[in-house]
């Protein structure tokens, strides 16, 4: 009969799938200590301590107490601001992006902030973007994610992010990336991206 994962265990294997230690996970808000006891269940976080427990983990809080991956709305909402945004609508963008900019889960909940950030400096509402953005820049620098980290400059310089060359030739090298990073979302988002455009009729990268 399977054992039902408990919260300690599931903050323990995702941690440990993460390669991140106690310290990494806690950083100043909370002791090693209280972690590893939380972890061999001797011990309860609040929902204070789950939201920031769930965030340096790349998760939900939803996930880390009941083992269940968010819903794909947030997903939807995501690339609905961003289609917005791309398209000048950045009124519209903010209100798509509502169910996801709540969200911890990495890198969905940074990507929805990013996009946020980029709708209140095309509004002009620069200090709301900018206390986005520095929350953000924690979070990114720990995945160290190059990607993130340009889109952000980019926004911080109050221009729109774009890639260049190829769409589809873009997406592939953009999968491969994800893939050597072992980031799953990224991965298929880009492999879905091109397959798409090859739909689309859009050029062929060239073969080698």
């Amino acid at each position: 009969m399977e054992t039902k994962e408990s919260l300690g265990q599931r903050i323990r294997r995702i941690r440990i799938q993460q390669g991140l230690s106690l310290a990494k996970v806690v950083g100043d808000d909370v002791s090693r200590a209280f972690l590893n006891q939380v972890e061999m269940g001797k011990a309860r976080p609040s929902i204070r301590v789950l939201r920031i427990l769930a965030e340096r983990l790349g998760t939900e809080v939803e996930y880390l107490l009941q083992g269940q991956v968010a819903g794909i709305e947030r997903e939807l909402s995501l690339e609905k601001g961003r289609v917005l945004l791309a398209r000048g609508e950045p009124k519209r963008a903010l209100l798509a992006l509502r169910p996801a900019v709540a969200s911890y889960d990495w890198p969905l909940g940074t990507d929805a902030r990013l996009a946020q950030a980029e709708a209140y400096l095309a509004l002009g509402r620069k200090d709301e973007a900018k206390a986005i953005l520095d929350r953000e820049r924690n979070l990114i620098e720990l995945h160290n994610d190059h990607h993130r980290r340009e889109r952000m400059r980019t926004i911080e310089r109050g221009e729109r992010f774009h890639f260049t060359g190829d769409p589809v030739d873009v997406h592939l090298r953009m999968a491969d990336r994800a893939q050597r990073a072992g980031n799953n979302y990224d991965e298929l988002e880009h492999y879905r991206a091109a397959r798409v455009l090859l739909e689309a009729g859009a050029t062929s990268p060239k073969e080698t």
